[in-house]
This record gives structure tokens, C-alpha cells and sequence, in this order.
């Protein structure tokens, strides 16, 4: 049981750590676009980018939740996903008016999925 939550903390750390690291590399690019969360939804292109790089840190986060534990390593995984899920709302809620729909929708339902995959790959 410890190891398992170890595993989960392991992929949140992953996702959250590689996530701000993405965005201050936005930022310093696209400094004109990443001023305010309002200016990043009026640019699908830098959306679909956030998107893709959700999937990947989904895809590393389920992988190494998967390494981590080393027995029954796909309840981890579904734990770390449902968590995953779960901040994701929460964030994807606070920024709900400034971002268009279907980014939400496509961030949200491509989380679970992405990290049981990442799993999948390890275990």
C-alpha cells in the first residue's frame, strides 16, 4: 500500500513539475501571447500545444506510477489518473470563462486515458 501511494505522489510530481517547467518555456517564448490566461484562449494553436503536452506528461506520469510500484502496478495507475482527473477539473474550472469549451472538454477526457496508457506501456 505504501509503495503504491509513493508511485502516485511519483506521477503527480512528474506531471506537476514538467507542467510549470512547459509553461515558463511559453512564457519566455511567447511572452505577447502568455501575458493572461484570456490572451493563451484566443490562440488554438497554443491550446491544441497545451493539449499535446498533456497527453505526453499523462503518458510519462502513468508510465513511472507504473515503474514506481512494483506490485499492482495498474491500481496505481487508476488512482493516479482519477486524481489526475479530479486537479484537473478544479483547474480547468477556475479558467472555465477564458478558455473555450472544447478545450476543456478535450483536456479533461484525454487525462484518464493518456495516464492508463502510460501504464499500460510500463507494466
Amino acid at each position: 500500500m505504501g509503495r503504491r501511494i509513493v508511485a502516485v505522489v511519483a506521477g503527480v510530481l512528474v506531471w506537476g513539475v514538467l507542467w510549470a517547467l512547459g509553461n515558463q518555456v511559453l512564457l519566455s517564448r511567447l511572452p505577447d501571447v502568455a501575458q493572461d490566461l484570456a490572451a493563451i484562449g484566443e490562440h488554438p494553436g497554443v491550446l491544441f500545444g497545451l493539449i499535446v503536452w498533456s497527453v505526453v506528461l499523462s503518458v510519462l506520469a502513468g508510465y513511472v506510477t507504473a515503474a514506481v510500484a512494483s506490485v499492482e502496478r495498474m491500481k496505481a495507475v487508476w488512482a493516479l489518473a482519477i486524481f489526475q482527473l479530479a486537479l484537473g477539473v478544479f483547474f480547468q474550472v477556475s479558467s472555465w470563462d477564458v478558455m473555450p469549451i472544447w478545450y476543456h472538454v478535450i483536456f479533461l477526457g484525454l487525462i484518464v486515458p493518456a495516464t492508463l496508457y502510460g501504464g499500460r506501456m510500463r507494466s
